[in-house]
């Protein structure tokens, strides 16, 4: 691939080149940056829109394409900025920042993804192909959804084992993924699990992992004011979730009491995860 002529903390204007609604709450932004069409899956970057905020996000990068994309669900101040833009609309980016997935030689893998989640996933799923991968992502109903034709299609074609999940049984199982994962590692085994989704998720596939003696990787959301590790609010245990993060492993997560409890707010403040954000 061609070296990127930019240094990560270097903020770039890059112009929206197409905009794609992905479910009714989210939509996927696309853009080219040399830096970031390179991104390693799991890493993210920092998105600014002048006069609003800058936030991280993961990067959607596609190994053998010329573009990046942030995939939003319309919430905080800077997913609604982004909302009211159009093709032809600039906003800053900077990155790639963070320790992404390593898939190592492990051969029979299963992926776990919820909501937003999924996009580093999608984008380590593209690095694991000639492996037996399955992979389970769920929503409440069928219309949440992410990247459900997609997945369909590339299951099919890379001849991987796809169960969606939803909570109303409106596609696929009705069950929650965590309750599909507990199953399918009732029936098999595997190397490693790889996810990224909703805290209390992912906590519970760690919790089954661990049980079953299987390596697993987990990708924490935290505040990243400065994504580089200077300001600490992405504190996480002994480490910064930005620059040691944001994918962890099993090692990693057992020093960590707060993972899958607590997390802490915009002032730094410890809060319980079923306080949201």
């Amino acid at each position: 691939m061609e070296q990127s002529t930019h240094l990560p903390h270097t903020p770039r204007v890059v112009r929206l080149e197409r905009i794609q609604d992905e479910t009714p709450s989210i939509r996927s932004f696309w853009f080219s940056d040399d830096s970031l069409h390179n991104a390693n899956p799991g890493q993210f970057a920092m998105v600014w829109v002048p006069g609003v905020d800058e936030v991280p996000m993961s990067v959607l990068a596609i190994h053998g394409k010329t573009e990046a994309g942030v995939v939003i669900k319309k919430g905080g101040p800077v997913s609604v900025a982004l909302w009211e833009k159009r093709v032809g609309d600039r906003f800053w980016v900077r990155g790639p920042y963070g320790r992404p997935f390593h898939v190592g030689h492990h051969q029979k893998l299963l992926i776990v993804g919820g909501g937003t989640g999924l996009v580093p996933l999608i984008s380590l799923l593209v690095h694991l192909r000639g492996r037996e991968v399955t992979l389970i992502t769920g929503a409440r109903t069928a219309s949440e959804l992410l990247f459900k034709d997609w997945l369909t299609r590339e299951s099919k074609e890379q001849h991987f084992e796809l169960i969606f999940a939803t909570d109303d049984g409106t596609y696929g199982d009705k069950n929650q993924v965590p309750k599909v994962v507990e199953h399918i590692l009732q029936k098999q085994m595997f190397d490693a699990i790889y996810t990224c989704g909703p805290e209390p998720m992912m906590k519970i596939v760690y919790d089954l992992a661990v049980e079953k003696r299987c390596h697993v990787q987990v990708s924490l959301e935290r505040v990243f004011k400065c994504g580089v590790g200077i300001c600490a609010a992405c504190v996480i245990g002994p480490y910064l979730a930005c620059r040691d993060g944001p994918v962890f492993t099993d090692a990693e997560l057992s020093g960590m009491p707060e993972f899958g409890h607590t997390r802490r707010d915009l002032s730094g403040k410890k809060v319980s995860l079923s306080q949201g954000h």
